[in-house]
């Protein structure tokens, strides 16, 4: 059967999806992109429960948002995604959101499908669905690198992961560590500044009973490069935040 090559979604947003200022969290963004995503990949026969029948599991490899406006607390917004021809082992997917205005923020994301070992599988090896695959990407983005951080002084964010940050995987959910990510900035930083895109690099699982530690370094005015570590040792991920002064 041949399945859509894009898939919309409509939502309204709850007061625990945005922040003290009534705007969109971050993490509500990217929850609202994996939930979109997550239906689509269902409907083309690639959902969890038919990548867990062979030992798979999907994973975010990259993503990057371009914002132009939050919406607000009880705002309707519409999610719109699409994927992209696979190519070896990566996936890659576009989205949009958009509100009574039109779009507000686009995105655009790699994810590849890992095996319970933790290796990639091939493109090649997935069966893939019967659609037309839209290669027109929402955002045209290519600079992927982010400074590293050094891990100078006291981090500015740590936690320790217990079992409320796991997900179906049994590990920490990507959506959690944009949390992480923006408690490195103070709720006035944040109500001075006016956020214009981020973009996160998931580098390494965490599990239950690590240390995340989090720093940050301004590499340009307004812009952010973030480095979370585990256990004071290996990069877990690392960010890049931009803002504009409001």
């Amino acid at each position: 059967m041949q399945v859509n090559s894009k898939l919309e979604r409509e939502f309204v947003l709850r007061n625990y999806e945005t922040d003290f200022l009534q705007r969109i969290r971050p993490s509500a963004i990217l929850g609202y992109f994996q939930e979109t995503a997550g239906q689509h990949s269902e409907e083309m026969g690639m959902g969890f429960a038919k990548l867990a029948q062979e030992g798979y599991f999907w994973v975010l490899s990259k993503i990057y948002v371009e914002i132009d406006r939050r919406p607000k607390f009880m705002d309707s917004v519409r999610v719109a995604t699409w994927p992209h021809t696979p190519n070896k082992a990566i996936f890659e997917r576009s989205f949009s959101l958009s509100d009574e205005k039109g779009i507000a923020m686009r995105a655009f994301s790699r994810w590849c499908i890992l095996k319970e070992n933790g290796r990639i599988v091939p493109t090649s090896l997935v069966e893939k669905p019967q659609m037309d695959f839209l290669d027109e990407k929402s955002v045209a983005f290519d600079d992927w690198h982010i400074p590293s951080v050094a891990q100078n002084g006291s981090p500015d964010f740590s936690l320790r992961i217990a079992n409320s940050e796991y997900d179906l995987n049994r590990h920490v959910n990507n959506i959690k560590y944009a949390d992480y990510i923006f408690n490195c900035f103070s709720v006035q930083e944040l109500e001075e500044r006016q956020l214009r895109s981020f973009q996160i690099h998931y580098v390494r699982q965490s599990h239950e009973g690590d240390v995340l530690t989090f720093y940050r370094q301004e590499v340009a005015p307004g812009v952010f490069a973030i480095e979370g570590f585990k256990n004071a040792s290996e990069t877990v991920i690392s960010a890049r935040v931009c803002f504009a002064r409001r």
